[in-house]
Parts: structure tokens; sequence; C-alpha cells
């Protein structure tokens, strides 16, 4: 009788996935886009589901210029609650009273040795432009909208 094996290989993690892609671009966000280097999870989500695909990214570009928020919807990620739980854990993020989370001295450090607004050179072009324009208080407006549409 014959045997028919299969040999399991390792199969690669595309980087959206890897915790420290998502941490180094938690990090760019809160240090380019938010005021004081603290965010909202809601801004966040927000600012990682528009980086995923370049439309969404320049609806977000007219956004901030237009100073109100045009996207009604955006996707909530479970793998980056998890970057966010793991950069908490290493002292890279604090969160706040309010439930934001915001950048701590060790991620100034790390982002200053890492060369990161280097390594991530096109999202930060992309998010340099935006800046702080979108603000906490059009992300909290939109997803007010999300309440009484219900």
């Amino acid at each position: 009788m014959s045997k028919l094996m299969f040999n399991r290989k390792k199969s690669s993690v595309i980087p959206e996935l890897r915790p420290m892609y998502k941490v180094g671009k938690i990090l760019l966000i809160l240090k380019i886009c938010c005021s004081g280097n603290k965010g909202s999870l809601l801004k966040l989500h927000l600012f990682n589901w528009a980086m995923l695909e370049p439309e969404r990214l320049k609806a977000l570009k007219i956004s901030s210029e237009k100073k109100e928020l045009l996207l009604g919807v955006w996707g909530i990620d479970p793998s980056l609650n998890m970057a966010l739980s793991f950069a908490t854990a290493e002292n890279l993020l604090s969160r706040k009273s309010n439930g934001s989370y915001q950048l701590t001295e060790k991620a100034e450090t790390f982002i200053a040795g890492a060369g990161l607004l280097e390594l991530f050179d096109n999202e930060t072009n992309d998010l340099k432009i935006i800046n702080k324009k979108i603000t906490e208080t059009m992300v909290q407006q939109t997803a007010k909208r999300w309440n009484d549409e219900i």
C-alpha cells in the first residue's frame, strides 16, 4: 500500500497583519496627525482604514481641506486593537482616562532611533499633507451620525 505524505511549510504573514508594522503605523499617525500626540481609538481606526487604499486616503485628504469628514463609515480592524495592546504593554503608548492613546517618551525615542519617518516615507508624506486637520470633533460628529441613523 502506498502512502501520501505532506510537509507543512511555514506561510508568510502579510506586512499589514504583522504587529510591529501596525505599531509603526500607529506611532506615525499619533506623531503626525494627532494634536498633543494623542488620539482616540476611532480616529486611529479611521486613519488605519484609510491608509489601506489610495482612494480612501485621497478622501481623507479632501476632508482635511474641507474641514468636514466626507467618509461616512470606516472599518474597524481587530489587528489594530492587538497592536495597540502590544504598544501599550511595551510602554510606547499610554492610555488616558478618556480612552485615548498618547505617545510616551519611549515612543519618541523609538521613532527617532528606528528612523520610522524614513522607513514609512510614503505614508509619512501622505500623513503630513493631512497633518492635524482631521480633528477629534470631526471624528466624533461622524460617529454620532451612526447612532442617529439606527
